[in-house]
C-alpha cells in the first residue's frame, strides 16, 4: 500500500536530503552509505507516486539503465557458482533501483539538480582536503614522495586511487559547468577548487586518469575562454603541465615509461612459467589478462559463462595458459568493463552497456540540457576500457547514483 505525499515540494526536498546524505556517505561512511540508499527505496516504494509510460524519454531511458542489471538475472539460469552470483547480483543492485527510483518519481527539480552539484563538489573538496592533509602529514614523518602518491592518500574505507580519482574529475567537470553563471567571488572558490582537485588527481598517479584530466581541461578551456589567443596560451599551459607530471612525479613517470616500453621486460610470455620472481606494471598485467579474456570469449561469446563464473573462469584460463602470477597468487578480473560484462552475459550484455552509453549521446542535444552529463557519459566510457567500474562498490555507487541523478535531472520533457 502506497501512502502518496501530495505535497511534491515536500516529496523533492526529502528525495534532496536523502541524496546529499548518499553523497557524503559514499566519500565517507561507506556502511551508512549502503543505509541510506535502502531508506532512499523504502521511501519511493511506500510513499511516492509512480509513473511508467513506455512512450516517454524517460521511461525508456530508464529500461535501458536497469536492462544492465536484468541481463544479470537471466546470466543465474546458467552459472554453476550461484553463490558468487547472488553476490554480484547484490553488489550491483544499486544498478537496479537508482533507475527506476528516478525514472518514475516526478522529474526533480533545477534546485534538486544544484543542490545535489553542490554537495558533490563541496564534498569531494573535503575529501581531498582530508587525503593530501593525511598525505603531507606521512611526507613530513617519512621524507619520502611515496606517501603522497597514489594509494597512501587514501584513508576512507573501501577507496582505491582509481575511483577517488573518478570523484575529482566529476567534481571538476561541475565545477567547471558552474563558472560562467556564478558571481566573480564564487568564480574564484571554483577555480580554486578546480586547482585543488587537479592537484589530487595528478597526485593519485592514474595514468588514464591524468589523460582524461587533459581532455576535461581542454574542453572547457575551448568552451568557456573568449579570444583564441587566450584558449591557446590556456591549453599551452595545460599540457606543459601535464608533461611536467609525467617526469616529476615517480609513480607517473613509472607507468609512462612502461606503457612505451615494448622490449621482453615489460612483457608477459604466457604458456610458459615466466610470470613470477617480478613485479609487473599494470600494461604488462593488463595485456595478459585481456589476452586470456578473449580465450574465453571465443567458446562462449555468445552467452557468456554466468553472472557468478567469470572469476573461477578466468582463474582456470590463467593457469592453463601458465600466467600463475595471476593464477596462483591473485584474483584479477578483466580489467576492462566491456570484457568483463562480455565474459559474464555475452552479446547481450556487452549490447546493453554500450546502449547505457550510446541512446543518451546519440540524444544528447535534443534530450538533455547542460554539458555535465556529456562528459560524465564520456568519462565512464573511456575509463571502461582499463577499469572495472562496475565491479566494486564504489564505481558501482558512483555511475548508478550520478547516472541516474543525471540522466533524469538533465532530461528535457517530452512536450519540449
Amino acid at each position: 500500500m502506497t501512502i502518496t505525499i501530495k505535497n511534491k515540494k515536500t516529496e523533492e526536498r526529502i528525495y534532496t536530503a536523502f541524496c546529499i546524505a548518499i553523497i557524503y556517505s559514499m566519500l565517507f561512511l561507506t556502511y551508512l552509505n549502503s543505509v541510506l540508499s535502502i531508506l532512499l527505496v523504502a521511501f519511493w516504494l511506500l510513499f511516492s507516486e509512480k509513473k511508467f509510460n513506455p512512450t516517454t524519454k524517460k521511461t525508456k531511458l530508464m529500461l535501458v539503465f536497469i536492462s544492465v542489471y536484468l541481463i544479470g538475472v537471466i546470466g543465474l539460469a546458467y552459472t554453476q557458482n550461484m553463490n558468487a552470483g547472488l553476490a554480484t547480483l547484490e553488489t550491483q543492485s544499486a544498478i537496479l533501483f537508482f533507475p527506476l527510483v528516478f525514472g518514475t518519481i516526478s522529474s526533480p527539480g533545477p534546485l534538486f539538480i544544484k543542490r545535489i552539484t553542490d554537495h558533490a563538489l563541496i564534498a569531494t573538496a573535503i575529501a581531498s582536503v582530508i587525503a593530501l592533509g593525511y598525505g603531507f602529514y606521512n611526507y613530513s614523518d617519512t621524507g619520502t614522495t611515496v606517501s603522497l602518491t597514489g594509494s597512501r592518500l587514501l584513508i576512507f574505507h573501501a577507496f582505491r586511487p582509481t575511483t577517488m580519482g573518478l570523484f575529482c574529475l566529476l567534481a571538476i567537470i561541475i565545477a567547471f559547468e558552474k563558472i560562467k553563471a556564478a558571481p566573480a567571488r564564487a568564480k574564484f572558490i571554483l577555480y580554486a577548487c578546480i586547482g585543488l582537485l587537479s592537484l589530487m588527481v595528478f597526485l593519485l598517479s592514474i595514468r588514464l586518469v591524468i589523460v582524461c584530466w587533459l581532455l576535461i581541461v581542454l574542453f572547457f578551456t575551448l568552451k568557456l575562454l573568449p579570444t583564441w589567443k587566450s584558449k591557446f596560451l590556456a591549453i599551452s599551459a595545460c599540457v606543459v603541465l601535464f608533461i611536467i607530471s609525467s617526469i616529476t612525479i615517480p609513480s607517473v613517470k613509472k607507468q609512462w615509461d612502461e606503457l612505451f616500453d615494448s622490449s621482453s621486460r615489460s612483457t608477459i610470455v604466457l604458456d610458459q612459467d615466466s610470470s613470477l620472481g617480478r613485479s609487473w606494471g599494470g600494461k604488462a598485467i593488463r595485456v595478459a589478462i585481456w589476452t586470456c579474456s578473449f580465450d574465453m570469449i571465443k567458446e562462449h561469446w555468445i552467452t557468456g559463462v554466468g553472472t557468478g563464473d567469470v572469476q573461477d573462469s578466468l582463474q582456470k584460463t590463467y593457469e592453463n595458459r601458465k600466467f600463475y602470477f595471476a593464477s596462483m597468487y591473485n584474483r584479477y578480473n578483466a580489467h576492462n568493463q566491456y570484457l568483463q560484462i562480455l565474459l559474464a552475459t555475452g552479446i547481450p550484455g556487452l549490447a546493453i552497456l554500450i546502449a547505457c552509453i550510446l541512446y543518451p549521446l546519440w540524444n544528447y542535444r535534443r534530450y538533455f540540457t547542460g554539458n555535465i552529463y556529456l562528459l560524465f557519459l564520456l568519462l565512464f566510457a573511456i575509463i571502461g576500457f582499463t577499469e572495472t567500474i562496475l565491479e566494486v562498490n564504489k564505481g558501482i555507487m558512483w555511475y548508478s547514483f550520478f547516472n541516474s541523478i543525471f540522466a533524469f535531472g538533465y532530461l528535457k520533457s517530452d512536450k519540449s
